[in-house]
């Protein structure tokens, strides 16, 4: 019987053990720093909405959950109560059905010079793709790229 009972004790200790391990470094581990990362892609945003109306699955295969820089003509800034700023990148104005466009959510530390930021001014901005709703391509993480 003390056989069996070392046996299970050294089996829950062993899952102890590798329960802390997977909280350690599956569950608990650090955000990736977009702003930091290099971009895998390297494109204008007219590309990128070209690529995603013309063949969305191909579109999000290649760039969803991908680091893109893209560069284009600021449409607006969108600023949610200090809580979300927006880029807006219009593609396809359509006043019936709302505009079709790139939208790219800032990082907070990047909102003050998001602010700064003029609608019509060419700006370069990298994020992570999250992907397309068929009326707009999503980047969030955001920032500048100087």
């Amino acid at each position: 019987m003390k056989k069996w009972l070392k046996i299970i004790l050294a089996l829950a200790v062993i899952g102890i053990i590798a329960a802390f391990l997977v909280f350690k470094f599956y569950i608990n581990k650090p955000h990736a720093d977009i702003a930091a990362a290099k971009a895998e892609y390297t494109l204008s945003a007219a590309d990128l909405w070209a690529q995603y109306t013309s063949g969305s699955a191909a579109a999000s295969e290649k760039y969803n959950g991908k680091v893109v820089e893209i560069d284009g003509k600021l449409s607006s800034v969108e600023n949610l109560a200090d809580t979300t700023i927006t880029l807006v990148f219009v593609m396809d104005a359509d006043d019936m059905f709302g505009d079709k466009s790139i939208r790219c959510d800032m990082l907070p530390s990047w909102f003050a010079e998001a602010k700064t930021l003029q609608p019509g001014a060419d700006v370069k901005v990298k994020g992570l793709v999250n992907g397309f709703d068929e009326t707009d391509v999503k980047l969030s993480k955001c920032s500048t790229v100087k």
